[in-house]
């Protein structure tokens, strides 16, 4: 993973009165919100004997440990040990770890790495900061994020695994820009049919994804309709995937709507289909032969692998 970077971790959606424990990062965290409606992010563990505190509840601004009741506030530090009585002193090492949490876009997120959390989160200013007109989804997928990453980038594989929604789509990448805009690499690919079959039509068509480090996709469905997409790792194996689609459109919610239920649940199963064929574990130097359609991906990697901490994946 690429540290000092803020991750998406839950859309804020899923967060209502109870705490929600979750795996991300490598890590079981606890979500839940304060009485004034914070996004808090703890270690899901309690420091006393590892009980999950997800399965307690929200008491007096603080989460209730569901063992034994303790509790502990938005910073991690303990304030009450029922069975110490309320007026004995918590000792201060008694705390849980507390993440660096902000929620905006309508997701909660969370900063990885012991840097001072940067003040700007990483989005893509075409979308704005609404999320009207829209449909969103998420689910964990069995495969490395970067496996999902280097999917990104790869628009060539439309007219083969997309056959059936992409008819007539030419194989033959034409046109291939990619600008590395440092924290931001966008692309622009154009596929058309081979040779003396080139006549434009439905055979050609112009893609454009750009990619935010550390994770995050927009993907332009056609001038009015776009997708976000989001991998943050769960683990070596596993990605929470979340996929917002937006309609700037008349009834653009339900526009969304019906757009985002066929492209989640046929297109990107289209992908899962050939991603389970593909080795476990995340992308190794060297794995994949990589041409020059493939500088995006390449790209990235090259980012990645300057920031990720020695020894991570």
């Amino acid at each position: 993973m690429i540290p000092d970077q803020w991750y998406a971790v839950l859309d804020s959606r899923s967060l209502a009165g109870k705490p929600i424990g979750i795996e991300r990062l490598g890590e079981l965290l606890v979500v839940w919100r304060t009485d004034s409606g914070e996004a808090v992010v703890h270690r899901d563990r309690c420091v006393h004997k590892g009980a999950r505190l997800s399965l307690g509840r929200v008491r007096d601004g603080c989460i209730e440990c569901p063992y034994h009741g303790l509790r502990f506030d938005p910073s991690g530090a303990c304030r009450l040990v029922p069975f110490l009585g309320s007026e004995h002193e918590v000792s201060p090492d008694w705390k849980v770890e507390a993440y660096p949490t902000r929620e905006a876009f309508g997701l909660v997120w969370v900063w990885y790495g012991d840097a001072e959390p940067a003040d700007e989160l990483p989005w893509f200013d075409a979308l704005g900061a609404g999320v009207g007109r829209t449909w969103q989804t998420h689910s964990v997928w069995p495969y490395h994020y970067t496996r999902l990453m280097d999917s990104n980038f790869d628009v060539y594989h439309f007219p083969f695994v997309h056959r059936s929604v992409n008819p007539g789509l030419g194989p033959v990448v034409v046109e291939h820009e990619v600008r590395d805009l440092g924290d931001r690499i966008d692309t622009r690919v154009t596929l058309d049919a081979d040779g003396v079959d080139r006549r434009g039509g439905r055979a050609r068509k112009t893609f454009v994804m750009n990619v935010r480090l550390p994770n995050l996709l927009y993907f332009e469905m056609s001038r009015r309709l776009w997708l976000l997409a989001i991998m943050t790792p769960v683990d070596e194996d596993r990605t929470w995937v979340f996929a917002r689609y937006y309609a700037n459109l008349p009834f653009g919610r339900l526009v969304a709507s019906l757009v985002g239920r066929f492209e989640y649940r046929i297109v990107q199963n289209q992908d899962r289909r050939i991603l389970d064929t593909l080795p476990k574990g995340p992308v190794q130097q060297g794995e994949y032969a990589y041409g020059e359609v493939d500088t995006g991906s390449i790209l990235w990697f090259q980012k990645r692998d300057e920031l990720r901490m020695p020894g991570q994946s």
